[in-house]
């Protein structure tokens, strides 16, 4: 959830003396002032020395900042970091569900008695935490008042009291406190509004507990906070919920995986606040290693304009910085060309400057019609930009009329009617366009809603075949874990259908045979993403027979 492309510390720099040219023999003027060069500082050793038992290699260039680098060629599913986080919380939905200290399942709820806002899973873990928790433990008690009293996210909160309370922490298995001063603040990119309420609860914790927070002032916690929400990474669950049930800060990776919207390398949530980085492809020596925050098959200008706005920085990734003309960005917002019918009609990308209005090409060709024309890639033929970005506004407008059936009316027959042209029908959307995949996944649980599992294993399929030709075409990895979330998705969906046909013995064996194809298939995606070991990948591979 961080890039450090432009993490360059500022008051990092060496001078250098720069000759100044020969002045012509007796020229009266004066002599120049030798200008600073500015260069990088070597990263602390203990970054080096933490991670050489992984194969990469830890650099501070201009271009990319602070970054790793494959040390050697690595094979898809290689640990390249694993990190215990310098603190962690469970997020409030979960509170009572996930134990506090190994993030294990809750066979029986205890809770402190005294805060109520920490439950373990055993005697064990109490133990293990209590000295730490004797620290935080009446400042926790106030966290969720103090979070709804200030308009400020009680998980914010909580994760700011532990990450003070970790100062002093002995415990060196956890990556230590002042590598969290060492990531980006993006305090002066912080929204006022932002500023004014964290200001505010900050006072309040000083207020209720100054021996926790001593040697703190409120700017110390408003660029504390402005970290957590630049470089906190989310811990998934070890079951199937797709979904973060913590969330935790862990300065090494935060600070040495960029980010990249055509990732070599994904984040893996463990037991006990870990966080692994896993090559999901093979990875050439001396590659960078970089994972990706956003969704991979956003268009351009969204992935963008999210990075920009949450993470405070312009994506220059090279599949950001690929011609658009050749590039499978094309297709996630194309409308296909009348012409030809084989390619799409290039929306070019927005500058930084009109999406920081929350001005894309798309609403300038809405709301300023002029007769500019866009051309399609193959072709070369052109259309209107208003004609284009009109067509896609409709589609836009059809799916989320959809949604609002499906959330707010639960009609979900009338949904499938408006989403099933959105999904299938090629004429206008690109089979690529973004909006597709956005499209599938609620039709798809509308055909189960409405038990039509043939209509829901039809989606699935496409969902699949999206992903595996963002792969082929664009280069997009094809090892993930939503690919691994459909292939088990396909499984239940042919294990129900193999349920409904118990009087056919060979539809139902034939419907057994390829869910266990999928199970296999999502095994082997998780195997490689998570590990082999990953309770994840147990879970699927005792669906195997």
């Amino acid at each position: 959830m961080v890039n450090t492309n432009d993490s360059i510390e500022k008051n990092m720099e060496e001078k250098c003396l720069i000759s100044d040219p020969p002045e012509a023999f007796g020229s009266s003027k004066k002599k120049k002032k030798p200008k600073k060069k500015k260069t990088l500082a070597d990263l602390a050793p203990f970054y080096s020395d933490t991670m050489q038992r992984f194969p990469v290699q830890l650099k501070n260039t201009k271009a990319n900042g602070r970054h790793a680098v494959a040390a050697e060629a690595l094979d898809a599913g290689t640990t390249v970091c694993l990190e215990k986080a310098t603190a962690f919380v469970v997020r409030s939905p979960y509170l009572d569900q996930q134990c506090h200290v190994c993030l294990g399942d809750l066979p029986a709820k205890m809770a402190c008695q005294d805060c109520r806002m920490v439950f373990y899973c055993s005697q064990a873990c109490i133990e293990k935490d209590e000295a730490t928790h004797l620290k935080v433990c009446s400042l926790l008690a106030h966290a969720q008042s103090i979070g709804q009293s200030t308009d400020v996210d009680p998980d914010l909160l909580r994760l700011i009291i532990m990450l003070v309370a970790s100062r002093d922490d002995n415990d060196i298995s956890k990556t230590p406190y002042w590598c969290v001063d060492d990531l980006m603040s993006h305090r002066e990119k912080a929204e006022p509004s932002f500023v004014r309420v964290i200001s505010t609860a900050a006072n309040r914790l000083i207020a209720q507990d100054p021996d926790l927070m001593h040697d703190l002032t409120v700017e110390d916690i408003v660029s504390l906070a402005c970290r957590i929400n630049s470089n906190a990474h989310g811990l998934g669950d070890n079951q199937s919920r797709n979904t973060d049930v913590a969330l935790g800060l862990f300065p090494l990776g935060a600070m040495f995986f960029n980010h990249g919207c055509n990732p070599n390398t994904a984040f893996v949530g463990l037991d006990n606040g870990q966080l692994a980085f896993r090559t999901i492809r093979p990875v050439a020596k001396d590659e960078e290693l970089v994972v990706s925050y956003i969704d991979l098959y956003d268009g351009r200008d969204d992935r963008r304009q999210i990075l920009l706005t949450s993470k405070h920085f312009w994506c220059k990734c090279k599949r950001c910085q690929s011609n658009m003309q050749g590039s499978v960005d094309r297709f996630l917002q194309g409308v296909v060309c009348k012409a030809c019918q084989q390619d799409v009609y290039v929306v070019p990308p927005t500058l930084m400057d009109d999406l920081l209005k929350d001005r894309s090409n798309l609403t300038t060709a809405l709301n300023e019609p002029n007769t500019t024309q866009w051309a399609c890639a193959k072709c070369q033929a052109t259309e209107p930009s208003a004609h284009i970005a009109r067509t896609l506004q409709e589609c836009q407008q059809q799916y989320t009329q959809a949604i609002t059936l499906v959330h707010e009316r639960r009609q979900y027959t009338k949904a499938k009617q408006l989403l099933k042209p959105l999904v299938f029908d090629t004429r206008q959307l690109h089979a690529l366009h973004s909006l597709r995949l956005n499209a599938a996944i609620p039709l798809m649980n509308c055909c189960r809603y409405e038990k039509d599992l043939k209509g829901a294993v039809e989606v699935n399929q496409f969902i699949l075949n999206f992903f595996e030709q963002q792969a082929v075409q664009g280069g997009l990895p094809s090892q993930t874990s939503e690919v691994s979330d459909f292939w088990l998705n396909l499984g239940e969906l042919y294990e129900a259908l193999a349920a409904q046909h118990r009087d056919r013995a060979l539809l139902e064996k034939k419907y057994h045979k390829v869910a266990q194809h999928a199970y296999t298939q999502a095994s082997k995606v998780r195997s490689i993403v998570f590990g082999p070991s990953h309770p994840k990948t147990k879970a699927i591979q005792a669906l195997r027979s």
